[in-house]
């Protein structure tokens, strides 16, 4: 595991990273770097870094969730299809062709963890891959005194 060198210039004395994890923010396309050392967390984001103290961590939630906004949309442009068809225009499925998608990615589950930070205004929320948040939230409840 390569430790970015930003990263690793903020380890204290007897402190190592652990595990890595690439997770996704929330409404964030570009990734989170997640690096746990015995002593703490680092979140980094493009140049920033936050790092988070495991006895600052009220509560860790693993949870899952709908995408609302694309059922929302689904549902939507799928009326629209609805609505061409009763008026007997011959296009009407080809909102459906938009629609029905919109409507299978909304009701995929999406798996997040939300962690509650001592002096955080709100929370923590991270996504992705069921295995590694799995991971991240045993490590996290593990390393919380």
């Amino acid at each position: 595991m390569m430790i970015p060198r930003d990263v690793e210039k903020y380890l204290v004395r007897d402190e190592i990273i652990e595990k890595e994890y690439y997770l996704r923010g929330r409404f964030a396309l570009v990734g989170h770097k997640v690096y746990a050392s015995n002593k703490r967390l680092f979140i980094k984001r493009g140049n920033s870094i936050r790092d988070i103290d495991y006895n600052h961590v009220s509560s860790i939630e693993l949870k899952q969730e709908l995408n609302w906004l694309l059922v929302v949309l689904g549902v939507g442009i799928c009326a629209i299809g609805g609505l061409l068809l009763w008026l007997g225009l011959s296009f009407w499925w080809a909102p459906a062709v938009l629609g029905v998608p919109l409507l299978i990615l909304g009701f995929t589950r999406t798996q997040s963890i939300e962690l509650v930070v001592v002096g955080f205004t709100y929370p923590l929320k991270l996504s992705g891959h069921r295995s590694q948040l799995d991971s991240l939230f045993r490590l996290v409840r593990e390393k919380r005194v």
